[in-house]
């Protein structure tokens, strides 16, 4: 629909300290450079250029970052590049992805060597340049603040996880080091006139809850942000954090180190009218528009619809901004993306009057995990909650030294692991889908069974039962080259007496075929993280039909973007939110 721009860059002002404005605002916080090329119709290279499309598209701002770990723009060493992965515009695009076992800075020594950069090294000009070419109304938003993901990046994921237990003091003094120069940085930038608010992206938490204990980020992180949220409070400029996941643990965190607004809601980690329920009268909820499936999979009318049933269900009272579940990416179709900016001033206008099922189409509905507040109490005769506490501590030798005991006193191997280790780490993989542990004490977990069966592995192989091992083949689809939660399903597989094939990272379709055909697996696992890569999981399934191969194992797909309805939709047998959960669904299968 035709539309005269008119930025008023108050009404996201407004829209932030959750009153009305005169229209539910835009907020996305980055888009993709095909996207934009699309929508203008011409190339992106210029300044200019560059906001000619947040204009014209109806935005009352410019977004750009500086300091470390800009969007697209990572420092060196810090990733890796992986296949070039298709986009909605006709080309692949290489994906670069952060070191998820062991980085740059691994160690005190490592720390002490590293060329860290200067806030005064980083090239600041551009914002004296919006100071002059911004349309009147329209306001620049840094993009800065992240601190807590450059640590985990420099030291890889992995080596951070490992050091918040064994080397805390190394961590902290890492994310202070990255916490100084973002604020140098955010106090040049934040003098220039252009500058209305800044957006903190700094993913904390993943699908079912943080991604460590929150006493670390109290610690180490929020008191940076509280830093940075008490300036642009005096200032009175605009605070946003961006950070995927189920971030309710700390929410009330987040308000008191002086956030405006929280984006995007992932609409698969939380229930955003849940959180307008709990938070909406202090923070402003920006995003909730599901890119791992309407914006990506979906029509333009069913974007049209899902944005109608937002504004319809939040908007009202004010404090909500339509955006992206995460950002206008280039698979995301350019359509789809002009039906969300078209569809958002369509409805937008305040007073918000619209009628329930008012727009036809398909409309996400919120899924999120459900929590219990306590776990499984199993009894097998065995101390199981013993070997659960001696899983997350990571305690090797206690959990070698309760089996021998176990042993000794004339319990058969195979019935120590089935009614002691077994149980141990399904009660340690439900307290981790609870939200009771978190990602590094789920990963000491399934280490320490490793460790602790191979220990016995002889044993093991002596006393065997008569029956094969179950198998499964497991990899990470093409194009993909993230690891850890597939390393998770792995080991929390192998303890539970599977015979598991690992294909590894940026699995093409016939390799996964030749597995199937060849190692002849009774479940073949597949991840995948971003939704343009979730495609290859229904490429490899229906590869899988043609060769007359696919009653012959049940498929099992897991990762970020993966729901129920999309596993159910290519033909899979199930799906998981995580590693415990995706070992638990393949005992399922094989009953």
């Amino acid at each position: 629909m035709g539309r005269e721009p008119k930025p008023d860059f108050e009404r996201y002002m407004t829209a932030l300290h959750c009153e009305e404005p005169d229209r539910v605002p835009l907020g996305d916080w980055h888009v993709d450079q095909r996207p934009k090329e699309a929508f203008l119709g011409r190339p992106v290279r210029t300044l200019q250029d560059y906001v000619d499309f947040w204009y014209t598209a109806g935005f009352d701002f410019v977004t750009s970052s500086s300091g470390i770990l800009e969007p697209v723009r990572p420092p060196e060493g810090m990733t890796l590049k992986g296949e070039g992965v298709r986009t909605e515009y006709g080309d692949r695009v290489s994906r670069e992805w952060a070191y998820t076992h062991e980085g740059v800075i691994t160690s005190w020594e490592s720390f002490e060597k590293f060329k860290w950069p200067r806030a005064d090294d980083f090239e600041l000009s551009k914002w004296g340049v919006f100071d002059r070419i911004l349309p009147k109304g329209m306001k620049a938003i840094l993009l800065l603040g992240k601190i807590y993901t450059p640590a985990w990046m420099y030291m890889g994921a992995e080596t951070f996880f490992n050091a918040l237990e064994q080397d805390e003091e190394l961590v902290g003094a890492i994310i202070n080091k990255i916490g100084e120069i973002q604020y140098q940085t955010f106090l040049r930038v934040i003098e220039h006139p252009c500058v209305g608010a800044v957006i903190n992206p700094d993913d904390i938490a993943f699908n079912t809850g943080l991604l460590v204990h929150p006493k670390y980020l109290r610690k180490h992180v929020f008191p940076w942000y509280k830093k940075m949220g008490q300036i642009c409070r005096e200032k009175g400029l605009g605070f946003v954090l961006h950070s995927d996941g189920d971030c309710t643990e700390v929410m009330d965190d987040l308000i008191d180190c002086g956030f405006h607004g929280f984006n995007p809601v992932q609409p698969n980690a939380m229930d955003i009218v849940e959180v307008k329920k709990r938070w909406g009268k202090k923070l402003c909820l920006i995003g909730n528009i599901n890119l791992d499936s309407t914006l990506t999979l979906g029509t333009p009318e069913d974007v049209r619809a899902e944005v109608y049933e937002r504004i319809r269900t939040i908007a009202p009272g004010g404090g909500y901004m339509v955006a992206s579940s995460n950002s206008i990416t280039d698979y995301v179709p350019v359509k789809n993306m002009r039906a969300l900016l078209d569809a958002a001033y369509e409805f937008g206008k305040y007073p918000i009057r619209l009628e329930e099922g008012g727009v036809k189409g398909k409309i996400w509905t919120s899924q999120t995990k459900t929590r219990r507040s306590e776990t499984t109490k199993v009894k097998t005769g065995l101390d199981v909650e013993a070997y659960a506490e001696a899983l997350i501590a990571n305690d090797v030798p206690r959990l070698i030294d309760m089996m021998q005991r176990e042993i000794d006193g004339g319990v058969a191997v195979q019935e120590v692991v089935s009614r002691g280790m077994i149980p141990a780490i399904t009660i340690t993989g439900e307290m981790f889908q609870n939200g009771q542990i978190y990602i590094p004490e789920m990963m000491f977990a399934a280490r320490a069974m490793a460790k602790a069966l191979d220990h016995f592995k002889v044993i093991l192989a002596g006393k065997g039962e008569s029956r094969p091992l179950r198998k499964v083949v497991i990899g990470t689809v093409y194009g993909d080259l993230h690891d850890i939660g597939k390393n998770l399903v792995l080991m929390i597989l192998q303890g539970q007496g599977f015979q598991v094939e690992d294909l590894g990272v940026s699995v093409s379709t016939e390799k996964f075929i030749q597995a199937v055909r060849d190692g002849k697996p009774d479940i073949l696992a597949m991840s995948a993280l971003l939704t343009t890569t979730m495609v290859e999981m229904k490429n490899t399934i229906d590869a899988l039909k043609s060769e007359g191969l696919r009653g012959d194992v049940k498929i099992i797909v897991g990762g970020a973007p993966v729901t129920p309805a999309f596993a159910a939709q290519i033909g899979a047998d199930g799906n998981s939110y995580d590693a415990p959960g995706a070992a638990k669904l393949c005992l399922e299968l094989l009953r």
